[in-house]
C-alpha cells in the first residue's frame, strides 16, 4: 500500500489537480519538490514566465517524476524488467488519498522574483473531500482547517543553481556518470556523434537476445 496524495498547482486564474500513489509524506516530498524546482528552472531556460503557468508546472512535475522512474530502472532494474510510467499523474476521478499538497505559484507572467509557496497537509478522514477540493479550487484557504491538518510549509525559488551535468547543466535525476557529472542525454549525443561507438552499440544490439526470447 502506498501513501497516496493529491497535489494542487494553482495561481489566481488556474488550478491543476494531480495524484500520486507512493511516498507523499513530507520526508520524501520536501526534497523532491526542492529538487524539482531546479529541474523546472533548467527546463524553461530563458522562458521563465512558464514557471507561472500551473499547466506548465504540472506538466514538468509529471516529466520529472517520469525521469526519476527511468533513472531507477536504468540503475537497479532486474534484467528484462521495465516499468515505464510516472507515479504522479492527473487526478481525474481518483478519490483515494491521505496527504494533500498545495503549490501556489505567482500569477501569469509575474516573473520579477518567482517564489513558489508549498504546503503539505494530512487529510482528516471524517470530513468531506469534495468540499475540501472546492475550497482549494476557489482559494478559500481559511476553510481548509476544517478538512486538513497542516504538516509542513516552505517557499522555494525555481533557480538552477548549478551542480548538474557538466556539459549542459541538466540538474535532473538522469545523471549517469557521477565524476564528472554527465547526463544520459549528453552521453547519447556523444555516442551518436562517434562513428565507432555508434557502430559498437549497433553490434551489441544485434547480438543481444530479445526480451521475449529471454523469457522463454
Amino acid at each position: 500500500m502506498g501513501t497516496r496524495g493529491e497535489f494542487y498547482v494553482r495561481n489566481s486564474s488556474s488550478i491543476i489537480e494531480l495524484w500520486r500513489h507512493f511516498d507523499t509524506y513530507p520526508e520524501y516530498m520536501v526534497p523532491y519538490l526542492k529538487a524539482f524546482a531546479k529541474y523546472a528552472a533548467w527546463c524553461v531556460g530563458s522562458q521563465r514566465h512558464w514557471l507561472t503557468y500551473p499547466e506548465d508546472v504540472a506538466a514538468m512535475l509529471i516529466a520529472y517524476d517520469y525521469e526519476l522512474v527511468l533513472a531507477r530502472q536504468m540503475r537497479f532494474a532486474p534484467k528484462g524488467f521495465f516499468e515505464g510510467r510516472p507515479d504522479l499523474r492527473p487526478r481525474g476521478c481518483i478519490d483515494d488519498f491521505e496527504k494533500v499538497w498545495i503549490i501556489d505559484i505567482p500569477d501569469v507572467n509575474q516573473t520579477d522574483d518567482i517564489v513558489w509557496r508549498v504546503r503539505g497537509f494530512d487529510f482528516q478522514f471524517q470530513t468531506n473531500a469534495e468540499e475540501m477540493r472546492e475550497n482549494i479550487k476557489n482559494g478559500k484557504d481559511a476553510m481548509l482547517k476544517n478538512y486538513l491538518k497542516a504538516t509542513v510549509e516552505f517557499t522555494v525559488r525555481p533557480v538552477n543553481g548549478g551542480g548538474g551535468c557538466r556539459l549542459c547543466g541538466y540538474p535532473g535525476p538522469l545523471i549517469m556518470v557521477k565524476d564528472p557529472p554527465v547526463c544520459v542525454y549528453c552521453l547519447l549525443r556523444q555516442f551518436m556523434n562517434d562513428d565507432f561507438v555508434k557502430a559498437e552499440v549497433e553490434r551489441v544490439i544485434k547480438i543481444t537476445p530479445l526480451i521475449s526470447e529471454m523469457s522463454r
